[in-house]
């Protein structure tokens, strides 16, 4: 009788581990589908953006001169030829800082994050310094309010902006060398969350 309740018991702790993996399985298969669908709905929101506002969004790769990682540093007329024109540019990237720029504009830093494109990595750092109206910001800060946690691995934007000038700034490196910060200057046309998408 004993090895009849022991059986019975292997068989239901045995039910149970098996019964639970599967569920785990199940639902890390959910979350991997899940997770596909809104990065391929977050690319196709972004490639409308850029067809809607006719956006130039390969400057990275005409920048990169054919190199997946550029380290030399990269020149203000270089930016000037592919920022400076009359489309607007698509920017991947992160918001920095936000600040009230007018009664009805914010100036917004968005900076060039890592997770933008893994495609293209430069050694320069490239930011946007954008004036936005206030209701368009404060609309997509209300749909995004954890978009400044997590440390920054989860805060993308998509931004397509329209750039007027560009300045470079210089920052102290990690070992005290100086460090080139080129900055488009210009305004906010659309932008659009994008998470931990790269493009």
């Amino acid at each position: 009788m004993k090895k009849v309740i022991w059986i019975v018991v292997v068989l239901v702790v045995a039910g149970y581990f098996i019964n639970s993996y599967t569920q785990k399985r199940t639902k890390e298969k959910a979350d991997r589908v899940e997770a596909e669908r809104i990065e391929k709905n977050i690319r196709s929101f972004v490639s409308a953006m850029v067809s809607k506002s006719n956006a130039v969004d390969n400057w990275e790769e005409k920048l990169s001169k054919g190199e997946r990682y550029r380290y030399d540093p990269i020149l203000t007329i270089e930016l000037e030829k592919l920022w400076l024109v009359d489309q607007p540019i698509l920017f991947i990237g992160s918001i920095n800082d936000i600040a009230t720029h007018d009664e009805s504009h914010y100036l917004m830093c968005v900076e060039r994050n890592l997770l933008g494109n893994l495609d293209y990595l430069f050694d320069t750092e490239l930011q946007l310094s954008l004036i936005s109206k206030k209701e368009q910001i404060d609309i997509f800060l209300n749909k995004y309010p954890d978009l400044f946690k997590e440390y920054g691995f989860n805060n993308g934007v998509a931004i397509i902006a329209k750039i007027n000038a560009i300045r470079t700034t210089y920052i102290p490196g990690e070992e005290g060398e100086r460090k080139d910060v080129k900055i488009g200057y210009g305004e906010l046309i659309d932008i659009l969350y994008a998470g931990d998408v790269t493009f």
